[in-house]
């Protein structure tokens, strides 16, 4: 497990604000889950260091809803045996598509139902999925949606296949910071 230092209530705004409280109740909380490592796609708990020891890291809010698709968007549909209907279901076009338009239309229409299936979605402004380069493994989408709470907010997933931080490949030699606008 990796240790981050970082202060609580990130946001900006202040814990007793109401529209963080608002935000916390309409788009959830949850704990950290960053990637491991960039080659792989699986994650592990945060831990941040607090004035009594060290503690399970939070994200909540617009991060918390953008953590959660970036996971659905990198899990196998059915692949979770305690929530078979968790996942994507992007990984068929991939592999059995011979178009690479007909592919990334396939992509689009599966990432629109991963994100508009989330209750704390409203609606979808916009959506961008790169026709995947037969070989690569890997594809770019982006996608801008309007959260419950009247929130915009756009997760870009690229090289998804690669496990990249929110799937965003850095040059290199050097890291790129995870591209979640909110």
């Amino acid at each position: 497990m990796s240790v981050i230092t970082s202060p609580p209530g990130r946001s900006g705004a202040e814990p007793h604000d109401d529209s963080t409280v608002r935000r916390r109740r309409l788009l959830g909380i949850g704990l950290r889950a960053d990637l491991v490592s960039p080659a792989d796609v699986a994650r592990d708990v945060g831990l941040r260091r607090t004035a009594g020891g060290v503690d399970l890291d939070v994200v909540e809010g617009v991060e918390s809803l953008c953590q959660d698709l970036a996971i659905g968007l990198t899990t196998l549909r059915g692949s979770d045996p305690c929530n078979v209907s968790f996942g994507f279901l992007g990984l068929g076009p991939l592999v059995e598509q011979t178009s690479p338009v007909l592919a990334a239309e396939a992509l689009r229409s599966a990432v629109a139902q991963l994100v508009a299936a989330d209750p704390r979605v409203r609606r979808i402004v916009g959506l961008v999925v790169s026709a995947p380069v037969r070989g690569s493994g890997s594809l770019d989408l982006t996608v801008s949606f309007e959260a419950i709470s009247g929130d915009p907010a756009r997760l870009a997933v690229g090289g998804m296949a690669s496990g990249a931080p929110w799937g965003v490949l850095p040059p290199p030699d050097q890291a790129a910071p995870p591209e979640v606008i909110a």
